[in-house]
């Protein structure tokens, strides 16, 4: 009888594909949310030092692509996930925070 070999993943394969696709989910969305937050909160404060609210935007905007750039590869070599996760979630939660508040008229 001929010799059967069967193909099968190593031992811990699916764990690290799971921290690959987690860390890929970080990259490109908690680095996007993150961003977001982040341009938010400095398009709503920026007109407080004098800028006009279009120029605040446009600014904002602007280096928001930035801030996406320097988040996803700052996210793709850390070598924490879960101090990954915990960075993108407060800037996220933080900057949207800023935002809501002196949007909503608290501040």
């Amino acid at each position: 009888m001929a010799n059967r070999t069967t193909l099968s993943a190593p031992a811990g394969a699916g764990q690290a594909m799971l921290r690959v696709v987690l860390r890929v989910a970080a990259i490109v969305l908690g680095s996007y949310a993150a961003s977001a937050a982040l341009v938010a909160a400095a398009t709503t404060l920026l007109p407080f030092t004098g800028v006009a609210r279009s120029d605040a935007f446009t600014l904002s905007a602007a280096l928001g692509f930035l801030v996406y750039l320097g988040l996803g590869l700052w996210a793709a070599a850390e070598r924490s996930l879960v101090r990954l996760f915990v960075v993108l979630a407060s800037l996220t939660a933080g900057g949207a925070a800023v935002a809501a508040l002196i949007a909503g008229g608290a501040i």
